[in-house]
This record gives structure tokens, sequence and C-alpha cells, in this order.
């Protein structure tokens, strides 16, 4: 069983891999971002936001996948 306090220290990295993850998905099958106060674009009409919006989304994403992989081995193993 898993305990309560390494459940609780990690729900905020857990969260945010799951949202960043999501998002980055999303604006990879529909082709497109949203930029601020013009609306959806696609990936022709802004590239780099395109491109910077996903990879911005899946370092997040490692960043808290590793987090909680690190919590998990000095929790156990250290």
């Amino acid at each position: 069983m898993v305990p309560t306090e390494l459940i609780l220290e990690s729900i905020g990295n857990l969260i945010a891999f799951i949202f960043c993850t999501g998002y980055a998905v999303y604006t990879f099958l529909r082709k497109g971002v949203h930029v601020k106060h013009k609306g959806w674009k696609t990936k022709d009409e802004a590239p780099k936001t395109f491109y910077f919006t996903i990879g911005i989304m899946i370092l997040i994403s490692i960043l808290s996948l590793g987090s909680i992989i690190f919590r998990l081995y000095t929790y156990y193993f250290v």
C-alpha cells in the first residue's frame, strides 16, 4: 500500500503531468495552438508558437514524471 504522505507530495506533479501531456497531444492532433488575443491558429499560421508550446508542454511533462519517479525512488530506496 502506498503511504498517504507520498501521494500528497506527488499530487501536484501528477496533475501537471496529466494536463501538460494532454494539452501537448491535443495541440498536436488538432495541428494548432491558442495564441493570446488572436485565438486559435494553425501550425502553418503560427509555426514558432506551435513548436514552442509543444516543446514546453513536453518538457514540463518529462520533468513532472521525473520528479514523481525521483520521489518514489528516494522514499523506497534511500
